[in-house]
């Protein structure tokens, strides 16, 4: 399906607390972009007076980008939705203020938008940088993704695009998750709006080179997890639970749950297979220490 004449507005929002130097980063990345029509949406969420007034001095650099200081800390969640409520592009999508698009990134998800109708959202693979300033790709198979097969894992990522009254229709994302609300808000938008289609590249890039901490790697992880599971599990298979069981003890370093993981359908065996494989080699990279570039 070809473009239409007029190319749509897109709304880039990026939360953001306390962290004005990657901030920079994520924002000098995003008006790098080659797309032109873009809005982009800074939600501060309540970041101290003197990350605050170098958060206002960076963005004065760039008068069209839209900057909010929330005066309560509330959690990304809300600085999100806020975002979101401000939006006045048809499409959307967002940046972690600690990561970086690729300067082409908007420009290829707005083609691909058109390229499959129908779909209800586009996720991208990723490349992340770590401490050695290695990098490493993942998710690079394009693909469909159904709700069925997004209630086994997060085959999405924590970015999609998507359209902005979508993300509004399902209430956005869900501050009462302490972690896991990017997963929570792709299962909801999947079980309303349908699937998505992941591309074959990997314009989002992830930084694992700073000492701020990642969600991700913090206690909340488990706490958010487990209400996940109270959310979405009445709708998953014994298969689809199985999956979480092994996928927790992945995540957490634990052993393997086997008979979960035999419980799993041949193609998720085979996932599971490849991601201790990749981890194995991840850490004897992420841990040897100069060794070639």
């Amino acid at each position: 399906m070809a473009l239409p004449e007029q190319l749509p507005l897109v709304t880039v929002y990026i939360a953001t607390h306390n962290r004005p130097e990657l901030l920079a980063r994520a924002v000098g990345s995003c008006v790098a972009q080659t797309y032109l029509r873009l809005e982009i949406i800074v939600v501060d969420d309540s970041s101290g007076p003197e990350h605050k007034q170098q958060n206002q001095q960076l963005l004065q650099q760039y008068p069209q980008i839209k900057y909010l200081h929330l005066a309560v800390a509330s959690g990304a969640p809300v600085a999100r939705n806020t975002a979101i409520e401000m939006a006045n592009g048809e499409f959307i999508t967002g940046l972690d203020d600690d990561d970086e698009f690729e300067p082409g990134r908007i420009t290829e998800l707005v083609q691909q938008w058109y390229s499959h109708p129908g779909c209800a959202f586009l996720s991208t693979g990723y490349t992340v940088i770590n401490e050695q300033q290695r990098r490493f790709s993942f998710a690079k198979r394009a693909r469909a993704i159904s709700y069925q097969q997004l209630l086994y894992a997060n085959l999405v990522g924590n970015q999609i695009f998507t359209l902005t009254s979508s993300l509004r229709a399902i209430n956005g994302f869900d501050p009462a998750m302490p972690s896991c609300q990017d997963y929570d808000t792709w299962l909801r938008l999947s079980a309303v709006f349908g699937s998505g289609y992941r591309i074959g590249s990997c314009s989002y890039i992830l930084h694992h080179d700073h000492q701020f901490e990642r969600i991700s790697a913090s206690a909340k992880r488990e706490q958010g997890y487990q209400l996940l599971l109270k959310k979405h599990g009445e709708f998953m298979s014994a298969a689809q639970l199985a999956s979480h069981q092994v996928n927790s003890a992945l995540h957490n370093n634990q052993p393997l749950p086997w008979r979960a993981v035999f419980q799993l359908p041949l193609t998720q065996q085979l996932r599971v297979l490849k991601n201790l494989i990749m981890r194995r080699a991840w850490s004897l990279i992420f841990f040897s220490k100069g060794s070639p570039q």
